[in-house]
């Protein structure tokens, strides 16, 4: 199987921002998850995650961010999410990741949040 997804990692400040493109899916899933793992071993307490370009995400992938955002806040860091389009904000909500996750509209509003 052949997938799109690809991760470009920004710091601005002391924050990382990845921009996830393409579906975010089992077999590229790990990649998130040993980034995310990768970002808190090298001291990153701030991370934005943007979703703009990801169209779309499943159960394993939201499992890993669930499992990620609690062990980043136990190292009192935060992990954000930006620009959910509707498909995947109604995703979370179904499940209710929209109650976990602190979830902005634009990068701007998720830097100044922290």
């Amino acid at each position: 199987m052949v997938t799109n997804f690809e991760i470009l990692e920004e710091k601005i400040g002391d924050t990382v921002i990845l921009r996830v493109k393409g579906e975010l899916d089992a077999l590229v899933a790990p990649q998130l998850k040993d980034k995310l793992i990768k970002l808190t071993e090298n001291g990153v307490k701030k991370i934005i995650i943007d979703f703009k370009e990801l169209v779309h995400i499943n159960s394993l992938a939201m499992g890993i961010l669930r499992g990620r955002l609690k062990e980043i806040r136990e190292k009192d860091g935060d992990l954000k999410l930006v620009n959910l389009n509707t498909h995947i904000s109604t995703i979370f909500e179904m499940v209710g990741l929209d109650e976990l996750f602190d979830i902005y509209n634009n990068e701007n509003e998720a830097l100044e949040s922290f």
